[in-house]
Order: C-alpha cells, then sequence, then structure tokens
C-alpha cells in the first residue's frame, strides 16, 4: 500500500474509534421542546428483510425476497440528551396484501394513519447504506417529526447488511429491492394521497433508478403524482463523462413535480464513494452543479455544505437543525425565493451566493470533518 494510503487509513481510524458511523445507530430529535419530553410517534414500515426475533425491530440484515408490513412504535428523545437515543418500542406486523393489491395492506396502514390525523399526505423515507431496520424507522419518525410532516410517515427498509466492508453487497441488495418499491409508488399512485419521498445516499439511488423502471413498465404510474422529491446527499455518478444522474432524473420527471438535491463538498462518505467509483464524481458532492437546465421538471440544488452534522459530514440532512427547516419549508413546497426571506412565520432558511442557493448558517463543518475530506481521496 502506498504511504499515503497507510497515513490516512491509521489516520482515519484514530479520528473515528469513538464515533458511530451507523445511520441505525443513535438517532434523536436535534431540537429540544419545553417539557423535554420523548417523542412517541408510529411509522408504517415495507421491508424486504427476513424476519429475525433477536434482532431490534424483528428483523435483521439478510434478504428475504419477500415482502414484510406494518407499523413500528419508536420513542425518540430530544436534543441534549448525552446518553439516551431513540428506540422501536414495538413492531405489529400486518398482511402486505390486501384486496386493493400485493401491497394493499401498506398502503391501508398509511390511509389510516393520515386520516387520524385529519390529513392526506405522506412522507417516504428511503435510507442509504450501512442502515439496519431500527435504523430506518427511527430516521423516518425522527425526520418526520423535526421536519413537522405532521401526517402519515412509512419507511421503506430495504436489505442492508449494516458492514462498512459491504458496500458492494449493500449495492447489489438495493437492486433486489426496486421491484418491491415499484409496486409501493404504484399503489401509492393510486391512492390519492400527496405522495413526498425522501431518498438518502444509496436510498436516492434506489429512489431514481425505481422512478425510471416505471417510466419504462407498460403499466405506468399517475403523472406527477409524487408532489416533492427530496435526494440528499445522492450516491449516484454525476461525473463529466458519466452523467447518470441527469439521465435519471430524466427519466423521473413524468412522475415529479419538483426534485430538490441536497449537495454537500464536505462529504466524505460520497469522496469514499468517488474513490470506489474509479473516480466519478457523485451527485451529493458537488452544490455547484446545474442539473435544472438538463432535466424536464422543476429541480432546485441546495447547499449543504456549511452546517455541521456528524462525523462523515454524510446525515447533515437529518442531523443539522438548518437542512431540516430548509426541508420542512421544502415539504410543503415553499419556493426558493420565499425560503430567502422570512415571511413572519419562518426565518430565512436559505442565502444566496452569487448563483448558488445555501443553508442559512452561522456554523462551520468541524475540524474532523475537515480533515477527513482530505484524507478520504488518499485511501486505496
Amino acid at each position: 500500500m502506498h504511504a499515503k494510503a497507510i497515513f490516512a487509513s491509521v489516520t482515519l481510524t484514530v479520528l473515528l474509534g469513538g464515533c458511530s458511523l451507523d445511520d441505525s445507530g443513535p438517532v434523536r430529535s436535534v431540537f429540544r421542546p419545553a417539557d423535554g419530553q420523548p417523542f412517541l410517534s408510529a411509522v408504517v414500515y415495507l421491508t424486504d428483510r427476513l424476519p429475525d426475533p433477536s434482532a431490534a425491530g424483528g428483523f435483521g440484515n439478510k434478504w428475504a425476497d419477500a415482502p414484510s408490513c406494518g407499523i413500528a412504535d419508536t420513542v425518540l428523545p430530544p436534543a441534549g440528551e448525552k446518553t439516551n437515543w431513540g428506540y422501536l418500542a414495538k413492531t405489529h406486523p400486518t398482511a402486505c396484501r390486501s384486496e386493493n393489491g400485493s401491497l394493499g395492506g401498506a398502503v391501508k396502514l398509511i390511509e389510516a394513519q393520515a386520516k387520524t390525523k385529519g390529513c392526506r399526505s405522506v412522507l417516504v423515507y428511503v435510507h442509504g447504506f450501512h442502515t439496519g431496520f431500527d435504523g430506518a424507522v427511527l430516521r423516518t419518525a425522527q425526520i418526520a417529526h423535526d421536519a413537522q410532516t405532521a401526517c402519515a410517515a412509512a419507511a421503506f427498509a430495504w436489505t442492508s447488511e449494516v458492514k462498512l466492508n459491504r458496500y458492494a453487497v449493500d449495492l447489489e441488495r438495493s437492486t433486489y429491492a426496486q421491484p418491491l418499491f415499484e409496486e409501493f409508488l404504484r399503489e401509492l399512485s393510486e391512492s390519492g394521497l400527496r405522495v413526498t419521498v425522501l431518498g438518502h445516499s444509496m436510498g436516492a439511488r434506489v429512489t431514481l433508478a425505481t422512478l425510471s423502471a416505471i417510466g419504462k413498465s407498460r403499466e405506468r404510474a399517475r403523472p406527477g403524482f409524487i408532489d416533492e422529491l427530496v435526494l440528499a446527499a445522492p450516491d449516484i455518478g454525476a461525473g463529466r463523462d458519466d452523467d447518470d444522474f441527469v439521465k435519471l432524473l430524466r427519466a423521473a420527471a413524468p412522475y415529479v413535480r419538483r426534485t430538490t438535491v441536497y449537495a454537500s463538498s464536505n462529504d466524505s462518505v460520497l469522496a469514499l464513494s468517488r474513490s470506489a467509483h474509479g473516480g466519478v464524481s457523485r451527485a451529493g458532492e458537488n452544490p455547484a452543479a446545474d442539473y435544472a437546465s438538463d432535466a424536464a421538471h422543476e429541480i432546485d440544488l441546495i447547499d449543504a455544505s456549511q452546517p455541521p452534522a456528524d462525523a462523515l459530514d454524510h446525515s447533515y440532512y437529518a442531523m443539522s437543525y438548518e437542512a431540516l427547516y430548509d426541508m420542512a419549508l421544502t415539504l410543503r413546497s415553499v419556493t426558493l425565493a420565499d425560503r430567502l426571506k422570512s415571511n413572519g412565520v419562518w426565518p430565512p432558511t436559505l442565502v444566496k451566493n452569487d448563483s448558488r442557493h445555501a443553508l442559512a448558517t452561522a456554523r462551520c463543518p468541524r475540524l474532523i470533518t475537515r480533515i477527513m475530506i482530505r484524507l478520504a481521496p488518499l485511501l486505496p
């Protein structure tokens, strides 16, 4: 191994020794209510994981090639709790199939949750690499709460192995999940619900690839059935000669009213992914790109490089309050122009630097993040 690569590997090991890199690890709200009490919520889940009674939430990290559906009761502590983290209190499995379709049972749970809350919408979360079932569900609950979506929330928990050295396996498993997610989106499109989808990292790839497949199918979904599509740190090739991201955006365009991409030049995970993909840039690490001129629908690109989040700054979309403030308005279809100014209800969540829209913040990335973004390209 080259001396620089050895140095980078050792340094990263030391720096990350005390950090949790697993998105299924510690999850809690980034806000703290006046009473300091934990937040309780129910999340509808759809997974292709094999049931495992010994695993958190009842599902392990093996692929089942069959769907499981139900509701998970979650407990999320507020910000400021140094030792308390979110957990799944209980899961309530239900049949996925109903008279309305192979996943009609899951859609029925979403509709019932929405009806109870007096609304007609759902936020669907698709997680990325290295995420367990419990982490996917807890992150769904946290985002729905912190972004104040106030209606139904659903987690699509595909089978990640939750091992840092199994990126290629996760990539393979994510492709296995696409037919199931395609059927889920089709049935949601027929429900009449307002659908918003958030895909993170490899989950953004799952989401766009699935929408592309729908467009190539004989039975296409209802046009424009996704009101807001949010792609956070998308782990998809977007190099000068590898425009996979733009092609997938074009393919998804008939089914999406607006797409918002959050990207950060300080995302160490995507820097590692770039190396693993032969130096091809990832869409989520270039906040200066111009995708709007290449796609057939509205695309907003947000620079999320500044707010500090986790050690690798890959989960800023859920761990920085600046991103969540802005995402709350994004999911409500508030325009870029209105997010640049205060309206008396919310402060500006964006600033404009030249032609670029960036998250409004006075904070800077942490030193550990700035070190790792420079070490990541040195790894073999």
